[in-house]
């Protein structure tokens, strides 16, 4: 505001100076007219003016262009003043709508209030109540407790009643599961007894009427045997045992008594250098076991094997000397071969 007002002092002012410029240029116009009336003074002042004239209208015209330009001011900050105070109202229309709600949120404020007064004033009546009923609870709870441990004590009396009663139970069951045990295992043994006396009676019968069948026998005594060029059957001559005669030491086979399992082992041995050494156990002309070993080291060298086989009676087995292998027996008997029949078929 107060800086309009300036202006308008200062528009005030300027309109002042133009009328007194424009009436200054009415009486230069009326002097030049009359001819030069007045004196030498007169012209000389006239002359001064109008060389000063230009230089106050140009001032002039400017200070009219700062008024015009002061007014478009005005005018846009007057619109401006105007726009601010629709703002304004838009405001105070607002900020009543907020007053009237924050004088009903205070109502409502308030009404809540009273009603958490009233809650607060229930829970302190509840709480009376809630105090007194736990401790009844508590004097019941101890009274349960009490009740409890009695009823604990009861039921431990009575589990160790049940206890042993049912070890009673478990003595009597195990002692009859024990006497039937024991009469189970009386006659098993019975009847075991009965089974073994028939099996012996069965093995006597048996071991009478089945052949008796068994041999072992040592090579030779005369050292080295062999190489030789083609392979060669061996007839071991000193004969260990030979029930049955199944075995011949003159031709070196043994020949099946009865059909049957039979159990064959062997062994060889020799002391050549840089040589082969080993046997072959053949059954009807055919190899079933070949033992062999290179002898790279020198010194005693040996082989053994067993075999258990299933013959028909008639059935022969005997020991070759492979072709190019050599043996050493003396008195000691390295070199063996035995058999014997362990159950007829």
């Amino acid at each position: 505001m107060r800086g309009a007002v300036a202006l308008q002092v200062l528009l005030f002012c300027l309109s002042g100076t133009w009328a007194q410029g424009e009436r200054g240029g009415v009486r230069e116009n009326d002097i030049t007219e009359q001819g030069h009336s007045e004196g030498e003074e007169s012209r000389e002042s006239d002359a001064e003016q109008l060389t000063t004239q230009p230089d106050i209208w140009t001032e002039l015209k400017e200070l009219r262009d700062m008024v015009v330009e002061q007014r478009v001011e005005l005018r846009n900050m007057g619109a401006r003043v105007t726009a601010s105070e629709s703002q304004v109202d838009e405001l105070q229309k607002e900020n009543s709508v907020l007053e009237t709600r924050l004088s009903a949120s205070k109502s409502q404020v308030k009404e809540l209030k009273g009603e958490v007064d009233e809650l607060q004033k229930e829970m302190v009546n509840h709480r009376v109540e809630l105090s007194v009923t736990m401790t009844e609870l508590q004097f019941h709870k101890n009274e349960v407790e009490e009740l409890e441990r009695a009823n604990a004590a009861l039921q431990a009396r009575v589990t160790t009643s049940e206890s042993q009663v049912d070890e009673l139970k478990r003595e009597n069951t195990a002692q009859a599961a024990e006497l039937s045990v024991m009469g189970t295992r009386v006659t098993a043994s019975e009847r075991e007894v009965e089974e073994l006396k028939g099996e012996v009676e069965g093995l006597k019968k048996e071991n009478k009427d089945r052949p008796k069948v068994a041999f072992s026998a040592g090579l030779t005594n005369s050292g080295k045997v062999g190489p030789f060029n083609t392979e060669t059957q061996l007839i071991y001559t000193k004969v260990f045992t030979n029930i049955g005669k199944a075995y011949s030491p003159v031709t070196g086979v043994f020949t099946a008594p009865v059909r049957g399992i039979y159990y064959f082992r062997f062994s060889a041995m020799d002391v050549r250098t840089s040589a082969y050494m080993g046997v072959s156990l053949f059954k009807n002309k055919q190899r079933e076991i070949l033992s062999n070993q290179y002898n790279s080291h020198g010194g005693h060298q040996y082989v053994s094997n067993a075999v258990t086989l299933e013959l028909e009676e008639g059935d022969l087995i005997y020991m070759h000397l492979p072709s190019g292998y050599g043996l050493y027996e003396d008195s000691n008997k390295r070199c063996t071969f035995s058999g014997f029949l362990l159950f007829p078929m």
